[in-house]
């Protein structure tokens, strides 16, 4: 069936000769239309009725002389631009995946087109299978944001159980759980909250060790760690990731400063690179004695604290998962600071020429 462009839902200003196409924030499109036959063409493809070759007939309607050739040029060139998606953008997904993913396939318009619609992204996040490195304050809730994105399988790894003092930034677990797993309560969690869309499969014994394989499975992406984890825990899971070729995306606090990083393995700069990186520049001894003489260790991460983390991850994580965009992340820090009125930098790091995963 010859596919029917349809435009997206943006705005379109109007000014003498000229149309403006207001779509991503800061994107504008400027395109001469000097007789009008432009606006008359976007309210065709705004009805998304037509294939390419119908739109001569409705634009003779409006009153004007059109070729195919020159509609197919137009269509690429609007398409180019990403302002166009198909008419049937959700077609082959049943009503109970259109009720309950409306939102998402609405927010997979953005970057949705005629080459590839928004059901394919979903369609992707459906297949995806994640390996989730902790369920605390971060690792919850990038599992709860999965989970309503419609990911189809989580392993989640956490040697913890929950207490209550988790309970004022883990919402995934209430008042009933206090005692046990947190693998364990995290799957009872989704199992309530969306049964039959995302299979979580809970891991509660330890290991991973380098020399050791890690709980794999067929796991895509991995992200998120506690604390109480091996100090060297980013480099072995990187190491890891590299073996399996599956990207690495985490995040977390620092006294005061939230930060979120992704590796994909062949393509970025790895997390080793960043380290050699830092022995050359001659830091890495004093980055050391800071974590030997820091005192115990304090999580101030409250709620709001642990959500705004878990979406940066969930976000980054999403977009190796469906390739909506590419990651913004990878091999790039992205800090923010709490205490100092959300002051963000984004510090992306180079290949070393010494990595030997790279």
């Amino acid at each position: 069936m010859p596919v029917r462009p349809r435009l997206k839902p943006i705005a379109v200003v109007r000014r003498p000769a000229e149309v403006i196409l207001v779509g991503r924030a800061m994107q504008l499109t400027y395109l001469a239309d000097p007789d009008g036959s432009v606006a008359a063409l976007l309210q065709v493809l705004a009805q998304g009725a037509h294939p390419v070759a119908g739109l001569p007939a409705a634009m003779r309607e409006r009153g004007f002389t059109v070729t195919e050739a020159d509609m197919a040029a137009a269509v690429a060139a609007l398409d180019e631009v990403g302002v166009l998606l198909r008419a049937d953008t959700d077609a082959g997904l049943d009503p109970d995946t259109l009720r309950r993913h409306e939102s998402n396939l609405r927010f997979y318009d953005l970057f949705a087109g005629l080459q590839r619609p928004g059901a394919a992204f979903h369609r992707a996040m459906r297949d995806a299978d994640v390996l989730l490195l902790g369920a605390g304050g971060m690792g919850s809730g990038v599992l709860q944001s999965l989970v309503g994105l419609g990911a189809g399988r989580v392993r989640l790894v956490d040697f913890d159980v929950v207490e209550e003092k988790n309970l004022s930034r883990q919402f995934a677990y209430g008042r009933a759980d206090v005692g046990r797993a947190k693998a364990d309560a995290a799957r009872d969690w989704a199992a309530r909250y969306s049964p039959g869309t995302t299979a979580v499969e809970a891991v509660r014994e330890q290991g991973g060790r380098r020399g050791h394989d890690p709980p794999a499975g067929r796991g895509r992406v991995r992200r998120g760690v506690r604390h109480r984890l091996p100090n060297d825990v980013h480099l072995l899971v990187n190491e890891a990731c590299f073996e399996l070729g599956v990207p690495f995306v985490t995040g977390g606090l620092q006294y005061s400063t939230l930060f979120y990083w992704s590796v994909e393995p062949g393509v970025s700069p790895c997390r080793l690179c960043l380290e050699l990186n830092r022995a050359d520049e001659g830091a890495a001894q004093q980055v050391e004695q800071t974590v030997m003489m820091s005192a115990d260790f304090v999580n101030r991460a409250t709620g709001p604290v642990a959500q705004l983390l878990a979406g940066f991850v969930a976000l980054e994580a999403g977009r190796y998962l469906t390739r909506t965009d590419p990651p913004v992340a990878a091999a790039t820090y992205h800090t923010f600071d709490l205490a100092d009125a959300m002051r963000m930098t984004v510090e992306p790091w180079p290949h070393n020429p010494g990595c030997p995963l790279c």
